[in-house]
């Protein structure tokens, strides 16, 4: 009997899993820490999308829940693969 191999990619069912009990529970951007309007389309900027801490080209994990955030789209695309630092995870004590 032969196995299918194990499918990769953001496609993969452990992500779509991982993903969907992330939208369930956190619904603020970590990046810019703003509420995420969830009803918006995928396409919209300030729609929700997964965001992965240690970018997946930089060896992160594609389903480790410490590993993905909840973001907007337009946050996660203008941080692009760089690695988040100590003073991102940190909000700062003044509006700028």
């Amino acid at each position: 009997m032969a196995y299918a191999k194990p499918r990769k990619g953001l496609d993969h069912r452990a992500y779509r899993r991982t993903t969907k009990r992330l939208r369930a529970t956190s619904s603020v951007c970590w990046i810019c820490r703003k509420e995420i309007d969830q009803s918006l389309p995928y396409t919209d900027p300030m729609s929700w999308t997964a965001d992965h801490v240690v970018p997946r080209s930089r060896g992160g994990a594609l389903t480790d829940m410490s590993n993905l955030k909840a973001a907007h789209r337009k946050c996660n695309s203008s941080r692009g693969n760089r690695q988040a630092t100590k003073a991102d995870l940190f909000p700062t004590s003044q509006e700028w």
